[in-house]
């Protein structure tokens, strides 16, 4: 029993700084469903098989009904009927529950129909098991005196049964006879026991399975070469699933079917994020590959220390990983340059704003944290709403930023939570269009991805600029101390914004 308990919290710890939304469990998505403005909020209860908590809320003009449907990506069975969204209390809110059979790569089909006409949306979320429910004691306490009890009563029965069973009425059982019903007895005890350790060996075995099952994303690792007059970040996947992953003995061997192809999301292939251990300086990176295995890029000027380094890809299923590792960052030697390998690479330093707040930005121009001076709540949409202006105090005419209005990160203090987020949620855009343009006859790994891809450039370079307003869907999931990285394009160049934003408990139901 203790081998399976700290062989599970090791793993949970590893979850909570690696996971696919690390620490940050829920899928946001907010766009268009046909001609009703919608926000989606799907809550994955963390085991599998399990029930997802699938919340729609629209804002404008309010539809009839909501339906609700979950698929898997590579289902080859008809999915299950949609499933209605109850209206809640509140105008506009609708909410429902979905049992997700199976891990990887699903979504969510939301359907709205009114009297403005109908439209749908598919949501991608990666569902996996990353929890293990607790038997709490009261409950086993029950459970085990229920079991003492039943025990007890069996070899009873059987006791009396041999001892009296045959007897006249009347007539007392010989001392032949309660022997025999003290060797049923003692023969009955020591099959329910062989059973009982039967069961419970049994139980610990699918324990230990499950506990094995439990999500991991794909490990990596980094370095820092200052080898060349421009220094590079060197990130490498070391996982052997993925190393392996084009090895058919291996893929015998451990009975799977490897991982799909990487594809572009936001028209890169990697976004790598660096974030000092105090949160004081904040890169956004991207790297080509020639293997999907070694992700070099050139390193920014900043300052030396301590660094998380988290990894966002995104696989042709359309399952999303956020890989977790850290880096020492050396002072940078004298005449050490700085050229960028993609760019739309960015880094910031300096300290950050409070929430709901103003930013000053090098050139003048500002960013505004809008809302209103409630405190931030865990669990409750944040109201993540940012206004940008010009040095004179116009508002910024924003430029596609990687096919966005804007980005933003958003990391707890210590590093447990981190999410990256963009205007229509945490949902990856190459996911999306993975479930949108998937076909029956792509069996080819690598046929859809393509596709997906070109369509992705596509979709960015339609893209018309923005008013200097963006905002982000997401809920805070814990409480704490976060910060908040705003990015967005304008006048040509890349502008990063910092917040600081203490998140209050939940109160208590």
């Amino acid at each position: 029993m203790m081998k399976t308990f700290l062989r599970t919290a090791g793993v949970l710890v590893v979850y909570m700084i690696a996971s696919a939304h690390v620490g940050s469990p829920d899928t946001w998505f907010e766009g268009n469903a046909g001609p009703y403005h919608v926000t989606v909020q799907i809550e994955t209860a963390g085991v599998v098989p399990g029930i997802a908590k699938v919340f729609v809320r629209a804002t404008g003009d309010i539809p009839q009904q909501v339906t609700i449907q979950a698929n898997k990506f590579d289902a080859t069975g008809g999915a299950p009927p949609p499933e209605p969204a109850i209206a809640g209390d509140d105008a506009g809110l609708f909410s429902g529950k979905l049992w997700i059979m199976s891990s990887g790569s699903n979504s969510v089909t939301v359907a709205v129909s009114g009297a403005k006409g109908a439209g749908k949306v598919v949501v991608p979320v990666v569902v996996v098991a990353y929890s293990r429910l607790k038997l709490d004691k009261p409950m086993g306490a029950v459970l085990a005196g229920m079991g003492i009890f039943l025990f007890a009563g069996l070899v009873t029965i059987v006791g009396a049964a041999v001892r009296e069973s045959v007897l006249q009425p009347g007539d007392a059982p010989s001392a032949t006879t309660r022997r025999r019903a003290r060797v049923a007895m003692s023969m009955t005890s020591v099959l329910l026991a062989v059973a009982i350790l039967g069961g419970w060996r049994w139980w610990n075995s699918e324990d230990a399975s499950y506990v094995r099952r439990i999500y991991k994303p794909l490990s990596a690792v980094a370095s820092i070469d200052r080898s060349t007059h421009n220094p590079e970040l060197k990130l490498s996947i070391t996982d052997s699933s993925w190393v392996h992953r084009g090895d058919s003995s291996w893929l015998r061997k451990n009975n799977g079917t490897g991982w799909t192809p990487l594809v572009e999301d936001h028209g890169k292939l990697i976004h790598i994020f660096m974030i000092r251990n105090d949160n004081a300086a904040f890169a956004h990176l991207h790297s080509a590959t020639s293997d999907s295995v070694h992700f070099p890029t050139s390193l920014p000027p900043l300052p030396a220390g301590d660094y998380r380094v988290f990894a966002d890809v995104v696989h042709e299923s359309g399952f999303t990983h956020t890989m977790v590792t850290s880096v020492k960052v050396p002072e940078r030697a004298n005449g050490q340059a700085f050229t960028s390998s993609d760019p739309d690479d960015s880094y910031f330093t300096g300290a950050p704003a409070r929430a709901k707040s103003r930013a000053i930005l090098d050139d003048g121009s500002t960013i505004d944290w809008l809302g209103q001076d409630s405190p931030i709540v865990a669990g409750k949409p944040a109201d993540l709403r940012f206004e940008v202006r010009r040095a004179n105090g116009s508002l910024a005419a924003l430029e596609p930023y990687m096919g966005m209005a804007g980005h933003a990160v958003v990391e707890r203090a210590d590093g447990s939570v981190f999410v990256h987020l963009h205007p229509m949620g945490t949902i990856s855009m190459a996911s999306q269009m993975a479930f949108a343009m998937r076909q029956p006859g792509d069996t080819i790994k690598g046929q859809l991805g393509k596709r997906v891809s070109e369509a992705e450039m596509s979709q960015m370079r339609q893209m018309a600029t923005a008013s200097g307003l963006v905002s982000f869907p997401y809920a805070f999931p814990r409480e704490g101390s976060y910060l908040v990285w705003v990015q967005v394009r304008f006048a040509g160049s890349v502008h990063t914004a910092a917040f600081v934003a203490s998140v209050r408990s939940a109160p208590a139901p």
